[in-house]
C-alpha cells in the first residue's frame, strides 16, 4: 500500500469522498483501508495511546510494509545529529534540587572524565543497543582507572505499544521488561554477579520514572551524592535526555542526593542486527521520538517559559533548527505516540497526526518479529566478541583491562 497516509489527509483536510478518490486514481484497497481506519479512530475519540494503538492492531488488517530509500534516510539520519546529539565537551548549566548551579556534560564514550564522586552507569532507554555501548563504556573505564564501573539497567516495567509480542514471553533474551532485557544480554558479556549487583524491581511506567531510578539508586545504597554516567545507545536522543533530566532533577523531592549527570554519547552504527541497529521503521521511531519532543513544553534557561506546564530545557539553537529536514520523519514515522509534535512543528491537524501515528505503528509492527530481536540480540553479541574476546571466567577487571584497544563504535 503506498497511498495511505496521503489519503488520509485528502478525507480528513480536503473532506474527499470515496468516489473522488477513486476517480482521481488511488486505489480502492487503499480507499476501503483508510475509512475503516478512520471509522475506527472516530468511535476511540482519536486516542493514539499504547492500549489504543494495539487495540487498532488486532483491529485492522496489516498494511504490509514499506521500502526504505537507503539514501533518502541516511541524509536525514545524518542531519539528526546535528539537532538530537551532543559533542564531546557539549555542557549546560542549570539549577540543581540542592539550590546550586550545576553542569550537565557530554562525554565521548572511551573517555569518562577523572574525579567522578560514585560514578554508576545507567544503561536505558529501550534501544537494543545500548547494552553493547555501555559494555563499551565499561571496558574503557576498567582500561583507563583500572576500576569496575558499577552498572544499573532501568527501564519500563511494563511494554512499550508495538514491542508487546517481544516482551510479552516467558523465554528469550528481550523478554519481560527493557530493563531485564539489557540484564540478559549483559549476561552473556561479563559474570553474572557484577551485571545484576545493582539490579532493582522497576515500577516506572515512563520517561520520568528512570530519573526516579536514578536517585532510588543512590537512596538504596546510603549515597549522598551520585554522578549518573547516562548511556542510552541512540546516538539522536542525547538533547532530549539532557533537556528533560536537567529540569526534573531541580525537583524538593531530589533535594538529599546531589546526582551530576555525565551524558555518553553514543556514536551511530547501522550495521548491527538487531531492528533499531540499522535502518528500519523501529529505527526511524526511535530518532522521531528523539528530536519530536524539543518543541514540546519547553522552558529557556533564563526562565522564561513558553509552556504553562514545561516538561524540559529549550536546548539553545534548538528552535532556530531547520525542522522542515524531519517533516517526513516525524509526520509519516512516529510510531510510539505523541500527535503533539506533528501539531507543533507542522500544523497538522490533530485527527490527521492521530492518523499519520496510526498508520506508523501499524507498518512498525509489520516490519519485526520477535525472532528478529532475538536472533539479532544474539549475532550482535557474538560479533561484538568476536572483536574483544569472550569473557570466560577469572578476574573480569582483568579481563576488561587486557582486551584489545579497539573501539568498537
Amino acid at each position: 500500500m503506498h497511498y495511505l497516509f496521503k489519503i488520509a489527509q485528502l478525507v480528513l483536510q480536503e473532506n474527499n469522498s470515496a468516489d473522488e478518490l477513486l476517480e482521481t486514481g488511488y486505489p480502492q484497497e487503499e480507499i476501503d483501508y483508510i475509512f475503516r481506519l478512520l471509522d475506527l479512530l472516530e468511535q476511540n475519540g482519536y486516542k493514539c495511546n499504547a492500549d489504543a494503538r494495539a487495540e487498532i492492531a488486532r483491529t485492522m488488517p496489516s498494511p504490509g510494509t514499506r521500502e526504505l530509500e537507503a539514501e533518502e534516510w541516511k541524509n536525514i539520519i545524518w542531519n539528526s545529529l546535528s539537532v538530537g546529539s551532543c559533542e564531546e565537551g557539549e555542557s549546560y548549566c542549570y539549577s540543581n534540587a540542592q539550590g546550586f548551579i550545576a553542569k550537565a556534560l557530554c562525554t565521548d564514550m572511551y573517555n569518562l572524565p577523572e574525579g567522578m564522586v560514585n560514578p554508576h552507569l545507567f544503561c536505558f532507554s529501550g534501544m537494543m543497543t545500548a547494552h553493547l555501548y555501555a559494555f563499551e563504556v565499561i571496558r574503557f573505564y576498567a582500561k583507563h582507572y583500572n576500576e569496575l564501573l558499577p552498572l544499573v539497567c532501568i527501564g519500563k516495567g511494563g511494554n512499550k505499544g508495538l514491542f508487546d509480542k517481544v516482551f510479552n514471553r516467558e523465554q528469550g533474551l528481550m523478554s519481560g521488561t527493557e530493563y531485564q532485557a539489557y540484564l540478559n544480554c549483559l549476561c552473556q558479556l561479563a559474570p553474572e554477579d557484577y551485571v545484576r549487583a545493582n539490579e532493582r524491581v522497576c515500577r516506572d511506567m515512563d520517561t520520568a520514572g528512570n530519573f526516579d531510578e536514578i536517585y532510588l539508586t543512590a537512596k538504596s545504597k546510603g549515597l549522598s551524592e551520585i554522578t549518573a554516567v547516562l548511556c542510552t545507545g541512540n546516538f539522536s536522543y542525547d538533547r532530549r535526555l539532557l533537556a528533560e533530566a536537567m529540569w526534573r532533577f531541580r525537583e524538593e523531592k531530589y533535594r538529599d542526593v546531589k546526582i551530576n549527570l555525565i551524558l555518553v554519547h553514543c556514536p551511530a552504527k547501522l550495521d548491527l542486527h538487531v531492528p533499531e541497529g540499522h535502518l528500519s521503521e523501529i529505527l526511524l521511531g526511535y530518532i522521531a521520538a528523539s528530536l519530536g519532543p524539543l518543541m514540546k513544553d519547553t522552558i529557556s534557561f533564563d526562565g522564561r517559559t513558553q509552556s504553562d506546564r514545561p516538561e524540559r530545557y529549550l536546548i539553545p539553537g534548538i528552535a532556530a533548527a531547520d525542522w522542515s529536514k524531519f517533516e517526513k520523519l516525524i509526520s509519516r514515522f512516529s510510531n510510539m505516540g505523541w500527535p503533539n509534535y506533528q501539531e507543533i512543528l507542522y500544523g497538522v491537524p490533530h485527527r490527521l497526526a492521530v492518523t499519520n501515528i496510526i498508520l506508523s505503528d501499524l507498518y512498525a509492527r509489520a516490519s519485526f518479529t520477535p525472532e528478529d530481536y532475538e536472533e539479532g540480540l544474539k549475532i550482535d553479541i557474538a560479533d561484538y566478541q568476536q572483536v574483544i574476546g569472550k569473557y570466560q571466567g577469572g578476574d573480569f577487571l582483568q579481563y576488561l583491562v587486557k582486551t584489545p584497544d579497539v573501539k568498537y563504535f
